[in-house]
C-alpha cells in the first residue's frame, strides 16, 4: 500500500482557496500561464506538463505525494476550460451537474455523473474533462475550493465523495417528498 502521508490529507479550506484565487487570477490576466496551464488537459502519463510548473509547483504543500499533486494540477487545468469563476459557491461537481440537467440533457448529466462515481482508487480524473464541459455548457458554477479538496483526499475519502456527488445530484434534480399524512392524528 502506497504511504501518502501518515494521515488523512489536511487541506485546509485556507490553503485551498488561496490556490484557486491564485489560478483565478492568473487565468484572468495572464495568457501564457492560461495556455501552460491548459497543457495539463492532456492524458495523464503520470506526470504533469513541464509547461505547467511554474504556476503551480510553488503553490503546493510542502511534501504533498504525487498521487496528491495530481489534484492541484488537473483543478487548475479544468479551470482554464470555463467562461465562469465558481470560487466559494459550495457546489459539488453532482450538484453542478443536476443543475446543467436543467439545460442539457439530463441522461448526458447523469452518464457523466456515473462514470465520475464509478469509485476507483486512481481518481476520476479521466471523466473530470468531460463533466467540466457539461457544467459549463448549462451554466451551472462548480466550486473548484471543494473540488480540490475532494480530489486532494480522494486516496482517504473517495468512495464517500462519490456518495456525496451522487446524492448532491439527485436531490437536486429530484423533489424532495412532502410529507402527505396529518401529523396531528
Amino acid at each position: 500500500m502506497t504511504d501518502l502521508t501518515t494521515s488523512p490529507p489536511d487541506a485546509p479550506r485556507t490553503h485551498a482557496r488561496r490556490f484557486v484565487d491564485r489560478i483565478d487570477a492568473l487565468l484572468r490576466d495572464n495568457g501564457a500561464a492560461r495556455r501552460a496551464l491548459a497543457t495539463g488537459l492532456r492524458p495523464w502519463n503520470g506526470e504533469p506538463q513541464g509547461g505547467m510548473h511554474p504556476y503551480v509547483a510553488t503553490w503546493l504543500p510542502d511534501g504533498l505525494h504525487p498521487q496528491r499533486e495530481r489534484a492541484y494540477y488537473t483543478v487548475a487545468a479544468l479551470m482554464t476550460t470555463t467562461r465562469r469563476a465558481g470560487i466559494g459557491t459550495g457546489i459539488s461537481i453532482g450538484d453542478a451537474l443536476a443543475r446543467a440537467s436543467r439545460t442539457v440533457s439530463a441522461t448526458t448529466t447523469e452518464s457523466s455523473l456515473r462514470r465520475l462515481t464509478t469509485y476507483t482508487t486512481a481518481g476520476p480524473y479521466t471523466h473530470l474533462r468531460g463533466a467540466v464541459r457539461l457544467t459549463d455548457a448549462g451554466g451551472a458554477l462548480l466550486d473548484w475550493e471543494r473540488l480540490l479538496r475532494e480530489l486532494d483526499s480522494w486516496y482517504f475519502t473517495g468512495r464517500r465523495t462519490c456518495t456525496q456527488w451522487q446524492q448532491d445530484y439527485y436531490r437536486t434534480t429530484q423533489p424532495r417528498p412532502t410529507n402527505t399524512t396529518n401529523d396531528s392524528e
